[in-house]
C-alpha cells in the first residue's frame, strides 16, 4: 500500500515538474507563431502599401478595350499619332485624344501637336466632339474622363527646359486639372524614344531618359501613376526600336509602334482597375 502511494505521488509530482516545464515552452512557442504571423501580415501590409505608394504601373492582366475605352489623350505630335493610325478601339473616329487647335479666321482645326509651356492651360486644345477650341479647364468640364494620360515634354522640354522651368510648367498644367476635375486619375506618361536617325540633336537618349526621370518624379509628388511606355519601345542603347519608326523625322512612331504602346497600356492598368 506504502510503495503504491509513493508511486503515486511520485506520478503527481513528476506531471506537476513536466507542466511546469512545458506550460512555459509551449507558451513561449505560441508567441513565437504570433509573431511570426504578426509579421507576415504586416510585410503583407507593408508590401501593399508600397505597391500602392509606387507611382509606376505594374503589370497586370491584358484589360482590352473595355480599359483603353476609359482613358483620354492629352499630348504633343506623338500622342495624336494614336489617332492619326486609329489604333484606338473607334479607330480614327476616336474622340479620346485632345491636343493642341489651330485657329485661323475663326476656322477650328486640329493642330496635331502641342507643347510643354509656362502657357499651356490658356493654351486652346482641340475638341473634337464638336470641333470647338477650348483650354484644358474647359474641356474637362464638358467632358471628364476617368483616367487622363499626359504625354508632354519632348517639345520645348527635351530641346532646352532646365530641370525646374519643366517641372514648373507641368506643375501648372496638373494644378489646374486637379481643381478642374478632382475625381480624374491622372496617368503621366513617360516621353517615347527617338530613332537614331532623329534629325534634332538636342533629342538624345540621355535628355530623354532625363526628362523622364522628372516626370516621374512628379508622379510621386502629386501621388498620381507613371507609365514607362519607353520601356517597351527603347533598344540597350535607348534609341526606338527601327521597326516602330515611321521613316519621317526619327521622332514619331508609326501603327506598329503605337499599337505596342497600346499593348504596355493595357497590360499595366491603373491599380483602380485591378481592385475593383
Amino acid at each position: 500500500m506504502e510503495k503504491k502511494l509513493n508511486s503515486y505521488f511520485l506520478s503527481v509530482f513528476a506531471i506537476l515538474v513536466l507542466s511546469f516545464t512545458l506550460l512555459p515552452l509551449f507558451l513561449c512557442l505560441g508567441k513565437v507563431e504570433q509573431s511570426r504571423r504578426i509579421r507576415e501580415a504586416t510585410g503583407a501590409e507593408m508590401r501593399a502599401v508600397a505597391e500602392q505608394d509606387d507611382p509606376q504601373l505594374a503589370q497586370t492582366e491584358d484589360l482590352g478595350d473595355a480599359y483603353v475605352r476609359k482613358l483620354l489623350f492629352l499630348g504633343e505630335s506623338t500622342t495624336y499619332g494614336l489617332l492619326q493610325y486609329g489604333v484606338l478601339p473607334d479607330g480614327k473616329n476616336s474622340c479620346q485624344v485632345w491636343t493642341g487647335a489651330s485657329c485661323v479666321n475663326g476656322s477650328v482645326r486640329c493642330a496635331g501637336t502641342l507643347s510643354l509651356s509656362p502657357s499651356i492651360v490658356a493654351t486652346p486644345l482641340y475638341y473634337p466632339e464638336d470641333a470647338t477650341a477650348l483650354t484644358v479647364t474647359e474641356a474637362l468640364k464638358r467632358k471628364t474622363p476617368e483616367y487622363l494620360v499626359i504625354t508632354l515634354g519632348l517639345n520645348n522640354g527635351a530641346s532646352y527646359y532646365s530641370e525646374d522651368e519643366f517641372k514648373q510648367c507641368y506643375r501648372t498644367l496638373l494644378n489646374a486639372i486637379l481643381d478642374a476635375s478632382p475625381s480624374v486619375k491622372v496617368i503621366l506618361q513617360s516621353l517615347f524614344p527617338v530613332a537614331r536617325t532623329c534629325k534634332i540633336a538636342a533629342y538624345t537618349p540621355e535628355r530623354i531618359a532625363q526628362c523622364n526621370a522628372w516626370i516621374l518624379d512628379l508622379a510621386k509628388e502629386y501621388g498620381v501613376k507613371y507609365l514607362d511606355t519607353a520601356s517597351v519601345l527603347a533598344d540597350a542603347d535607348g534609341y526606338l526600336f527601327p521597326q516602330y519608326d515611321n521613316g519621317g523625322d526619327g521622332i514619331h512612331l508609326n501603327g506598329e509602334g503605337l499599337l505596342a504602346v497600346v499593348q504596355y497600356i493595357r497590360t499595366h492598368a491603373h491599380p483602380s482597375e485591378v481592385t475593383a
